[in-house]
């Protein structure tokens, strides 16, 4: 039978199986946080459009092609979208709440939805997962290092093997504004070469050319051999020193030049990690420093650093998949013990006993086959000799052995097996 209802093109279902994988990403990092001194923000997924365009930048394709916009008659003066990135939007909760006036530093992060509107393909959905982390009130080269290391020890506490630190500088902003100019000029005399958005991005935001993903295009920036020349003594001795503390922490990284991201935020340090599981949309995550971005958006200047990491991407590329089990144990009763099997079933839920029941009134052998299909550790059985004897057989479906308990014995007994489980 074929379904006239359907999830929405670029749109994720998590099956129980993969909620729990979720869950895990989202637990194991929630603990590096809290041990490098994060605090949780959970903000919401709507926010005025004016807020992305002067943060993100105008031409950069978030802005220009994928923000999903809300429509309400009532409200067409202030238009609403659904935020499609995280660090614009803590900047807003930080300036709104005049946190630089409470304290010096602030480090928050948050875990939740975005939404773009992309051309759906693998790794790359309308609605996506970032969990990410935004460090505020510093420029220290200590914290960029701090980030990066925080980054990459998240992937590995979830169990990232196989992935590749990229990272490159882009200076202050006399810097950039040199980069942009070298850019414009030498990509000018190649621009039939280029992609059509790219020949668009060239008049009016030519570093959007070196993040484009087509191959060609990538090939004209990989043949500008594009140096570190354009930052000044200070940007460079500082992104030197930054790699030398990489160096000590034996983070092994790959120093890409023509690395700049997707938003025109970021200045000095950018980074990416990749994985090569995950086909040309590569990236597990990625961030950089965004010095300027506070004081852009009203605020005053305030150095600032972050990234985000894309959690449908980790769980495409992880090599061990949750192994779950629905219920631990499963009570199955003869038709006739079927009230005796549910009051039994209440009593081990009062006792925190993850239990199940059948409810679509199978046989006792047809109940035993549902509970190998949960994959439950144990099963109760509850039939005429047990009731006679006032007994209840555990069945250890792994080890395919059962005996008989006594009634009043038997919660202390299966807590015990499943403590040994």
């Amino acid at each position: 039978m074929k379904y006239s209802i359907s999830r929405i093109r670029g749109t994720y279902d998590f099956s129980p199986r993969e909620v729990v994988s979720f869950n895990k990403i989202a637990g194991r990092a929630r603990k590096i946080f809290k041990l490098f001194g994060y605090q949780e923000l959970n903000l919401p997924i709507l926010e005025e459009e004016s807020l992305f365009i002067r943060g993100v930048g105008s031409t950069t394709d978030i802005v220009e092609k994928q923000m999903f916009k809300v429509v309400r008659e009532e409200e067409k003066e202030t238009k609403i979208v659904l935020r499609p990135e995280g660090t614009v939007q803590v900047v807003r909760y930080y300036l709104e709440n005049f946190l630089y006036k409470k304290s010096d530093f602030h480090k928050f992060f948050y875990i939740g939805a975005m939404f773009r509107g992309e051309r759906p393909q693998r790794g790359r959905l309308r609605q996506f997962h970032h969990l990410g982390a935004e460090a505020i009130g510093s420029k220290s080269i200590y914290l960029d290092v701090e980030t990066i290391a925080l980054m990459i020890r998240i992937l590995e506490e979830i169990g990232v093997k196989e992935k590749e630190l990229k990272i490159n500088s882009l200076g202050c902003l006399k810097d950039k504004e040199k980069l942009r100019y070298f850019l414009k000029n030498k990509l000018e005399e190649k621009k039939d070469r280029l992609c059509q958005d790219c020949q668009r991005r060239l008049k009016k935001n030519p570093l959007r050319v070196l993040d484009c993903k087509r191959e060609t295009c990538k090939k004209e920036v990989e043949d500008l051999n594009i140096k570190e020349d354009y930052l000044c003594k200070d940007c460079l001795d500082n992104f030197k020193r930054i790699l030398s503390l990489l160096d000590d922490l034996e983070i092994n990284y790959i120093y890409t030049s023509a690395l700049v991201r997707g938003l025109d935020y970021y200045t000095h340090t950018v980074f990416e990690v990749v994985s090569k599981k995950l086909g040309s949309q590569d990236a597990l995550g990625a961030g950089g420093r965004y010095n300027h971005l506070i004081k852009d958006l009203g605020g005053p200047e305030i150095g600032a650093i972050g990234f985000a990491l894309g959690i449908e991407r980790i769980l495409l590329v992880l090599e061990e998949k949750e192994k779950i089990r629905d219920t631990e144990v499963f009570v199955a009763a003869m038709p006739q013990f079927r009230e005796d099997g549910f009051k039994l079933l209440q009593r081990l839920r009062e006792e925190n006993i993850s239990s199940e029941i059948d409810y679509c009134d199978k046989s006792l052998k047809g109940q035993l086959r549902v509970a190998q299909k949960k994959k439950c550790r144990f099963v109760l059985i509850l039939g005429e000799e047990e009731k006679k004897e006032r007994v209840i057989t555990l069945k250890d479906m792994q080890k395919s052995i059962q005996k008989k308990i006594s009634e009043r014995d038997l919660v202390k007994v299966l807590k015990d097996y499943l403590k040994a489980c």
